[in-house]
């Protein structure tokens, strides 16, 4: 028993990290993979066929158990909380099933395994009901749309073509499966109207969700809240983001690794329920596999800040934290810090903006792309050389966003220190024609040496499209300028980066 459980841990581990097609690859490539299909939780199941592409993934479908299909129906179909399930969601889901299934019967089971209400709105929907046995068999307006159900006790008459053969199909399942039920399904929405049923589809849905650890948004808006009575921590210095190392792994895997049992069980769901509350909160589309991945591993990164924090990076104590503490409390403390920093990220911004500007900065990148990802509403941490910002996943990261807040006080303490602050340089952008976007701190200190080596009034001045030979001078003036830098290691690093941009 125990190595079956760990198989499958292992094999969902795998599946976390794989992409796209590699996770049909890891299924089918398992030993039993139809055991591993209906061993997976049904809400992991759902996104790993998000990832694959529903489309190709029709053979899992049909391997998934009646209530893990149910699952990706209730997540499928509902796009907003404002919107009733789409038909077109759910008569697709149901073709897959079938068309990856050999068996009718387990089909069927599918079928019948999402609710009547959702069933007979979408029948509601697509077909006028004649019942034979109150009325004359009427004329069909187009008797090609129009079809007699096997106890020849209803005639359905289609709206439309498109679905016409799929809604066949789904009645003479309905009918296979339990005609009895099947009938009275179709005499139901006759009479049944319509908001009715969409109401009951949708408390019978998000009672499931809930049960399967779906927060209301309420509640999942709160993961985002900052903690209670929390305490605003001096900022580390550049010196500390030097010294704390992120750890090689995500400290939430390896206090996961550190836990068995129960307590594994009871940890693995509060980690879904927090990734869950995320996928919430941030209004997620469930159905664009890349924002979901990027949203859950962004959870993730953020859970495990917050063990970090809460353990001191101690992973033994970090396992403990997770079983006994709220995972609410773990997210809130991370976003803390995330929070803090945006605070400070903000006093800088507005600093370093010209009058005129209205998002941009003097910053010099990566300082720009590090505070705007700071100022987005759920901050985040944009990591010098890489593309996209992420969420916060260590204490390590936290110092370098420090770190890098540093250097942007150090960048605006050298404009005050040469008389050319964020005020005087958009006045001088005014003068030169120039938008706040391109005016930056290395182009003042260029435009300055510039302007000192030709004995003229201070000017800002464009770059050039192509780079223009410097003058005889040049790299001495721009060394003499960096000296007014503050003395710090901020300074130092703010020095070290402009050098090299400026001299290259």
């Amino acid at each position: 028993m125990s190595t079956a459980i760990l198989d499958v841990r292992a094999a969902r581990r795998a599946l976390q990290n794989a992409r796209g097609k590699q996770k049909l690859d890891l299924i089918l490539n398992a030993p039993d993979p139809e055991q591993l299909v209906q061993a997976l939780p049904a809400e992991e199941l759902y996104f790993a066929l998000l990832d694959i592409g529903p489309d190709d993934a029709a053979g899992l479908v049909a391997m998934a158990l009646p209530e893990q299909f149910r699952h990706a129906v209730d997540m499928a179909a509902w796009r907003g909380p404002d919107e009733g399930p789409r038909t077109g969601e759910v008569v697709h889901w149901l073709k897959l099933a079938r068309e990856g299934e050999t068996d009718p019967a387990r089909f069927r089971q599918k079928l019948w395994a999402l609710d009547v209400e959702l069933l007979g709105l979408v029948l509601r929907r697509q077909i006028v009901v004649h019942d034979l046995t109150e009325e004359e068999p009427p004329e069909p307006a187009n008797p090609g749309l129009a079809y007699y159900t096997s106890d020849r006790r209803f005639l359905l008459e289609f709206a439309g073509s498109a679905e016409y053969a799929s809604m066949r199909e789904l009645i003479e399942d309905l009918y296979a499966e339990d005609p009895f039920s099947a009938g009275r399904l179709i005499e139901s929405i006759r009479w049944e109207v319509p908001t009715e049923l969409e109401e009951s589809a949708r408390r019978w849905r998000d009672g499931r969700l809930r049960d399967a650890g779906v927060p209301e948004f309420e509640e999942a808006v709160s993961f985002y809240a900052r903690p209670a009575g929390q305490k605003a921590a001096p900022a580390p210095l550049a010196s500390a983001a030097q010294a704390l190392l992120a750890p090689q792994r995500p400290l939430l895997e390896t206090a996961l690794d550190l836990l068995s049992g129960d307590e594994l069980e009871r940890a693995e769901e509060s980690v879904v329920y927090a990734a869950n509350a995320a996928l919430v909160a941030n209004r997620v589309s469930l159905q664009d596999p890349d924002e979901v991945r990027d949203q859950l591993a962004q959870a993730r990164a953020t859970l495990s800040l917050g063990l970090d924090l809460l353990s001191s990076g101690d992973p033994a104590r970090a396992a403990r934290v997770l079983v006994e503490s709220p995972i609410r409390e773990v997210f809130q403390a991370a976003m803390g810090e995330a929070y803090r920093l945006q605070t400070r990220a903000r006093t800088i911004a507005a600093q370093a903006r010209l009058p005129q500007a209205q998002s941009t900065t003097v910053l010099d990148e990566p300082l720009e792309s590090a505070l705007q990802a700071l100022l987005k509403p759920r901050p985040l941490f944009h990591e010098p050389g890489q593309r996209r910002p992420r969420a916060f996943g260590s204490r390590a990261d936290v110092a370098r966003a420090a770190a890098l807040l540093d250097e942007a006080d150090a960048e605006l303490a050298l404009l005050k220190a040469l008389e050319i602050p964020p005020v005087v340089l958009g006045a001088k952008a005014e003068e030169a024609g120039l938008g706040p976007a391109v005016v930056k701190a290395s182009m003042a200190l260029r435009s300055l040496v510039q302007s000192q080596l030709d004995e003229q009034p201070f000017l800002l001045r464009a770059a050039a499209g192509e780079p223009a030979p410097k003058p005889a001078g040049f790299d001495q003036k721009i060394s003499d300028l960096l000296e007014h830098a503050p003395k710090t290691d901020a300074g130092n690093a703010l020095t070290t980066r402009l050098r090299t941009l400026l001299l290259r």
